[in-house]
């Protein structure tokens, strides 16, 4: 069973991670708003929790329902997100009387949309850089897979698309999958902790698999490309698909004897080796 359809992460996949401050900026403007604490306090709690973050890079990361979802290690917007809900979670607790809130979260649902309002609100900010080559590798997915290669991300398929407006040399014409919901785990079903690996990874991740199978139903016949192994790469390979995972300045190194011992699994220096990949798989 080959490769049948191909979707590529978009963020720090076809983009890079530089050029951040004016979404931190809206990202904290917003998040003052909305949780109604003033910005010289909220600037001293954050400060407090981001140096408990570096004393502990382990302790904290992506986290779904209860259940570890991937580390933020090297992942600066992830970094960013995480330390907004571990106040929020301290705020919630009663760890920081001294912090005037108007809005406290009641349960995780609440943290989950606020955070989720922050993000979606600040990311008209983010702007955008392309990585080197990354309209010719788009280019090349959907000149090898005609009307079977697809872009996702967990923002909005309509940003997506309006941020690929700007892509210089961009000819083809993909499928967006907006909201892709990767970070969001149900349980610790299927859990592996491979060999090196400081935290375990968790597949049990419904909502992604589904917005993966509206693309294409058998999860199988798929190949995604991402830059993070927990949120792109992991639930796909366990469920039975494709997965490569493309070297970016978020690449920890502990992923690659994993995936270079996997039969579906790849490890790509560069986009020329995640092609010659997914060509070398692709259904005959």
């Amino acid at each position: 069973m080959g490769i049948v359809k191909v979707v590529s992460d978009f963020d720090n996949t076809v983009t890079e991670e530089k050029g951040l401050e004016p979404f931190f900026e809206a990202y904290s403007r917003r998040f003052c708003a909305e949780l109604g604490v003033s910005e010289v306090q909220y600037k001293d709690a954050i400060a407090t929790v981001r140096r408990d973050m570096e004393a502990e890079p382990l302790k904290y990361g992506w986290k779904h329902n209860g259940f570890f979802s991937a580390p933020v290690t090297g992942d600066p917007i992830g970094s960013n997100t995480v330390a907004h809900i571990e106040l929020m979670h301290r705020v919630m607790r009663g760890d920081l009387p001294h912090l005037q809130v108007g809005n406290i979260p009641v349960d995780e649902a609440a943290v989950l949309d606020l955070k989720e309002n922050c993000y979606l609100g600040a990311y008209p900010q983010r702007h955008t850089f392309f990585r080197e080559g990354a309209a010719g590798y788009l280019n090349t997915l959907a000149t090898r897979f005609p009307g079977s290669a697809a872009i996702m991300s967990n923002s909005l398929d309509t940003s997506i698309r309006k941020k690929l407006d700007d892509l210089s040399g961009l000819e083809a014409d993909l499928h967006l999958i907006g909201l892709a919901k990767k970070m969001e785990v149900d349980s610790e079903e299927g859990q592996i902790k491979p060999d090196g690996f400081p935290v375990p990874v968790n597949p049990d991740r419904p909502k992604y698999l589904e917005n993966l199978r509206e693309f294409h139903p058998n999860i199988g016949e798929l190949a995604v490309i991402g830059d993070n192994f927990f949120l792109d790469v992991a639930t796909v390979l366990l469920h039975g698909g494709y997965g490569v995972l493309l070297e970016t300045e978020a690449t920890q190194g502990y992923e690659v004897p994993f995936l270079k011992a996997h039969p579906r699994g790849h490890f790509a220096e560069n986009y020329g080796s995640a092609l010659q990949f997914i060509d070398q798989h692709r259904e005959k």
